[in-house]
């Protein structure tokens, strides 16, 4: 294990066990408060939400519940070899940024990330689980956006991010109904969704990760037709080694959320094991990445939104050192990949010879 990783965990677990049953509790409400799927008056937004708040919002939530999150958290990341390597290369970093100014308000932003990772597991679980559960959200944060005027406040950038993920999840509840997956489905929408992401690296001269991102975008998700899993909860989508490909995307991802000053919240979304965990069906990642991105960027709308009506300032642990070493990082394990993705290639070329000589 890297001792990076291993030392990030325990502090969190030092954290966390200076959280009492009720502190935790707390931190979760108001997180969903923001989410703005419980009231002031601590009423839930919808019936479907309701029934489901003892998975939503145990009321015995005990630190117990943070060390099995943060350990399956850790095995998940022990599984990456490419998150391995970045970790690995990060030993010799000292990240002078971060650290002066996460010490403005560590003792603040750390139990909010636990809670804020504990409601993203537990929200992402049961939007897998329960897929009406999609409608029931887009039929609360759509309005509240029009009314809150968040929309008209979004650069052009978010503005794309928003359309090109409500879009699948549309497209998941429309699947869900008629049971059936187009097989083609995401051969065009994924690859471009990256490259947004992509062409935002290029404008801010992060050529690295920008790099990194285009052999992602340019492996579709075809080496076996889409379609529903085995118990009918997720979609299965194929790139070229799947599992590599998927590893591959959690560290891109996360080079690139990095520059903004609030990305320990957006790792949150990467790292809960409901995406993360990945390693025995990793066809399932890019579904539960979906319902993971919808929640949080609903959760930095709403978040900004407060924010702006209060006053308060925003959060700022950016570190270039960090976005940097990430950049390069992804783009090392980009080409690693691409050499694997040719090396199948040419391996199965070898094969079909030799089954026809």
């Amino acid at each position: 294990m890297s001792p990076v990783i291993h030392h990030l965990v325990n502090i969190l677990k030092v954290t966390a066990a200076q959280l009492d049953n009720t502190d935790l509790y707390n931190i979760m409400l108001n997180h969903y408060q923001t989410l703005r799927l419980i009231d002031s008056e601590l009423h839930w937004a919808s019936p479907e939400l309701a029934e489901l708040s003892q998975q939503l919002l145990p009321v015995n939530i005990t630190h117990e519940h943070v060390l099995s999150l943060l350990d399956n958290i850790q095995n998940a990341i022990a599984d990456n070899p490419y998150l391995m390597h970045f970790l690995s290369q990060a030993e010799h970093q000292q990240f002078a940024q971060l650290k002066e100014k996460s010490a403005l308000n560590f003792k603040q932003i750390l139990p909010a990330v636990i809670g804020y990772a504990l409601v993203q597991e537990r929200l992402t679980q049961a939007l897998y689980q329960h897929w009406p559960l999609i409608d029931t959200l887009m039929k609360i944060w759509i309005p509240l956006r029009k009314q809150y005027g968040i929309e008209s406040q979004l650069s052009t950038f978010e503005s794309m991010k928003l359309a090109s993920i409500e879009k699948p999840m549309s497209d998941y509840l429309q699947f869900h109904r008629a049971e059936a997956v187009p097989h083609d489905y995401a051969l065009l929408d994924l690859p471009m969704n990256i490259f947004e992401a992509v062409a935002e690296d290029l404008s801010e001269q992060r050529f690295d990760n920008a790099k990194a991102g285009a052999i992602l975008a340019f492996h579709l998700p075809n080496a076996k037709p889409a379609r529903f899993s085995d118990n009918q909860k997720g979609i299965l989508l194929t790139p070229p080694q799947a599992k590599s490909w998927a590893d591959l995307y959690s560290l891109w991802n996360m080079a690139f959320v990095s520059h903004l000053g609030h990305f320990p919240f957006l790792m949150v979304k990467l790292l809960i094991p409901q995406v993360n965990d990945f390693k025995d069906n990793p066809e399932l990642y890019l579904y539960n990445r979906t319902l993971a991105l919808y929640t949080h960027l609903h959760f930095a709308f709403f978040s900004q939104f407060d924010r702006l009506q209060t006053k308060q300032p925003n959060m700022d642990w950016q570190d270039e050192t960090l976005t940097q070493l990430l950049g390069r990082c992804a783009l090392k394990s980009a080409q690693e990949y691409q050499q694997r993705v040719e090396d199948e290639k040419e391996n199965e070329a070898k094969s079909n010879y030799r089954f026809i000589i």
